[in-house]
């Protein structure tokens, strides 16, 4: 790879394939070690590097070219990606949604505990686990999604109705049909299969805002239908295990589903003390976090420069944590990363589109003909529109191996019935984030020694 490719080839180049990368970048004779531009090159180059390729050496040297211009750059690398042959018939979708059971299931075969059941909405789920603190039985409207929200935080969560059956809901929980608690439950439901998970979250309505939108027009000055659009506040109060749903099929336009749910009692129990291991685990949770945070709200380091504006501004407000004594503590800290994890996936998801249209306007300017905008993939060449599907694969593949993912992870902490594993489990996400934060660190520290 070497500075005469632009940033978009580099991007394409499907860097899972390879064992040893060399970069070889074209440095003018003028560009001393420390040259702004020589380091962006370096930059650059480590942050297209996936996660699955584990660097093992590098060294710098010269290699005289043909004008003795050029330095050349070796990384000698093991790939141990447990990804590296993909199944290119399962798909991704293009915004980097991962509540994919496929991808649930791949992760279920590698995993005998795998704690996510699915569940068709017609079928009553025998596969939730009854357990001793069962407390409560409810009937209450179920709102599939294809997000996870995890309870106890205190945070409030805004979810965006504009669905016929979703304001309906929203409308009969405010006039206190489903009584004074105004209940429901959201459970994650895959984007391609449509089933549902059996472990989901019981939210209360807080407050509703009407911001539906009447009176528009077309251009020509016909009157549009009214947009109706109900923004609703809720809170997160408990995990459910949900026995059945009541109307799965064959729903009316504004019919919502019912479904019975089983809550899961909830005591704010000390995580310290309690075992040796629970306290080994929620110090290293503890030590994993801040060195994490720290990491991303360094205005000098590679993970906050390689963020958009936007996402560097979030991250740079992470709570400090100096201790987890107990339930609320912990499930602070699981809202407190699956915002850091929302946040890298929106940024994700710009860059990825800022290239994707970069391309598409690319190539409409070069077609005959006026150029017509926004520009529709389906009005490109089959070449392209094939390109850009597999930069789009390719990228959502990359994302998953990052491990910060905000969807999968959360649903299976959710769906967990012991406090420990749950601790293990988010101790292994923030441990995973750490070491792939501190590779590159490493890996541009190594490159500047070696200029130096």
């Amino acid at each position: 790879i070497s500075t005469s490719h632009s940033i978009q080839e580099i991007r394409q180049v499907d860097t899972n394939r390879y064992q040893e990368i060399v970069l070889q970048p074209f440095f003018y004779p003028h560009m001393t070690p420390s040259h702004p531009n020589r380091l962006l090159v370096i930059a650059t180059i480590a942050s297209l590097i996936p996660r699955g390729v584990a660097f093992t050496s590098c060294r710098h040297f010269n290699a005289a070219s043909t004008d003795g211009s050029a330095n050349k750059l070796s990384i000698f690398a093991i790939d141990t990606s447990l990804n590296s042959h993909r199944d290119h018939q399962r798909q991704f979708t293009s915004d980097l949604d991962t509540s994919l059971e496929w991808l649930a299931k791949e992760r279920q075969d590698n995993d005998d505990n795998y704690p996510i059941d699915w569940m068709d909405t017609h079928i009553t789920s025998s596969q939730s686990t009854p357990t001793d603190n069962e407390e409560e039985t409810l009937r209450v409207p179920l709102y599939p999604l294809t997000a996870v929200y995890t309870p106890h935080s205190g945070e409030n969560h805004t979810l965006v109705n504009t669905e016929p059956r979703n304001v309906q809901m929203a409308s009969d929980l405010v006039a206190g049909k489903w009584g004074d608690r105004s209940l429901f439950c959201v459970t994650l439901r895959a984007r391609d299969t449509n089933r549902l998970a059996s472990v989901g979250t019981l939210m209360r309505l807080i407050d509703t805002e009407d911001r539906s939108i009447s009176g528009a027009r077309t251009w020509p000055g016909d009157i549009l239908p009214t947009l109706n659009r109900v923004v609703v506040t809720c809170q997160a109060v408990g995990i459910v295990d949900i026995n059945n749903v009541e109307n799965g099929h064959n729903l009316a336009e504004s019919e919502y589903r019912i479904a019975n749910v089983r809550l899961r009692s909830f005591t704010n129990e000390a995580t310290k003390g309690k075992t040796e291991e629970m306290d080994s685990i929620t110090n290293q949770i503890v030590t994993d976090y801040q060195k994490v945070r720290s990491t991303y709200i360094n205005s000098q380091s590679l993970a906050s420069n390689e963020l958009p504006k936007f996402a560097r501004k979030a991250v740079h407000e992470l709570p400090d944590l100096s201790t987890l004594n107990d339930e609320l503590d912990y499930w602070k800290l699981v809202d407190t990363w699956q915002v850091l994890c929302n946040t890298i996936r929106q940024a994700k998801q710009t860059q990825l589109q800022g290239v994707i249209n970069e391309i598409s306007v690319q190539v409409a300017m070069e077609a005959k003909g006026p150029l017509e905008l926004p520009v529709k993939r389906r009005n490109l060449p089959e070449n392209v529109q094939k390109q850009l599907e597999e930069m789009e694969q390719s990228a959502a593949a990359d994302y998953v191996e990052l491990g910060m993912e905000p969807i999968l992870d959360f649903q299976e902490i959710l769906s967990m019935n012991e406090s420990l594993d749950r601790l293990r489990k988010l101790a292994a996400m923030i441990k995973r984030e750490r070491a792939r934060l501190e590779a590159k660190e490493s890996l541009i520290r190594a490159f500047l020694t070696e200029l130096e």
